[in-house]
């Protein structure tokens, strides 16, 4: 049997360049990777720097690559982006494109991993977050992932499509526009004063390395029994028990002011995740916990 063919979309992202490392290692992979900026390590044979809003080059990439396995990652994930517009177009139609050509030039029962968010879920009154909750996005990323699950379902006859729904990935490598990598920055550099917005809501904190594993794990199994997947721990943290564990760890405290610059419209209070499926797809195997996931941050940062 050859190598399995995987075309991943969004590869310089956060999450992507760790499902990137992934696949370096792995012998029975060959991939290809499309995005709109370079990758470190990544050879020009390997990568196409192309829009997703570009259907024509989309589709000649498709028809001279073939893949059998697609991950789609890109996308606009900031939910505070100021550009609505651009939200929509590239997270949408971007997507939209994507399938199409998936559809009309790769094989029946093509793989198609496609990144969503925990966000789709919005506010709901239960404690944890099931899969087949209904729908009540807070916000126009949230609103965009939505719609795009929705433009899925048209593409199923022809592909075998599952969605995962990341909750909050952490982890060595994200941006400091999130809140827990600018905490981890401003510990590890021992800024005296930190100003920050909502710390009360709870979230689900998942390592990025064991999003890219269950990724992993998608790719190499060959039937699976459902078509939605969350990526979480079950766990709720806030930002205050975040600032608290990075006291402990650092043995440093800052003067802490909260800021209303810093506070979303529509906040999300608590999103936690049910691990149910994911725990038993993943054979019991579960997210580092987030004091771990911190200390590794802190290292990373302290050693730039």
């Amino acid at each position: 049997m050859g190598k399995k063919r995987v075309l991943i979309t969004g590869a310089s992202g956060f999450i992507g360049q760790v499902v990137l490392k992934e696949m370096l290692k792995n012998e029975d992979i060959d991939f290809f990777a499309i995005d709109t900026r370079k990758i470190p390590n990544i050879s020009i044979e390997k990568l196409e720097l192309v829009s997703l809003l570009d259907k024509e080059k989309l589709m000649e990439i498709i028809k001279r690559y073939k893949p059998n396995i697609i991950i789609h990652l890109a996308a606009i994930a900031l939910v505070t982006h100021d550009n609505v517009g651009e939200i929509y177009n590239v997270n949408v139609q971007g997507t939209e494109n994507l399938l199409e050509v998936t559809q009309e030039y790769c094989d029946k029962g093509t793989r198609v991993i496609l990144a969503s968010t925990a966000g789709v879920y919005g506010n709901q009154n239960v404690d944890k977050y099931r899969e087949d909750l209904s729908y009540n996005p807070a916000n126009h990323y949230s609103y965009s992932k939505m719609i795009t699950e929705y433009i899925s379902k048209q593409y199923k006859e022809d592909l075998d499509i599952v969605i995962i729904r990341p909750f909050n990935i952490i982890g060595v490598g994200q941006s400091e526009k999130f809140l827990v990598p600018k905490l981890v920055e401003h510990f590890a550099d021992k800024k005296e004063k930190l100003s920050v917005g909502n710390i009360s809501s709870f979230r689900d904190y998942v390592d990025v390395e064991y999003c890219a594993e269950v990724i992993m794990e998608l790719i190499s199994r060959k039937k699976l029994d459902f078509d939605i997947l969350n990526i979480c721990s079950g766990i709720p943290t806030n930002g205050e028990m975040i600032i608290q564990l990075l006291q402990e760890i650092t043995d440093f405290k800052p003067e802490i002011e909260i800021s209303s610059d810093f506070v979303r419209k529509n906040e999300v209070w608590r999103m936690i995740g049910d691990t149910t499926r994911l725990w038993e797809f993943m054979n019991n195997k579960k997210s580092q916990s987030v004091k771990d996931i911190l200390v590794k941050m802190l290292d990373y940062y302290k050693n730039r």
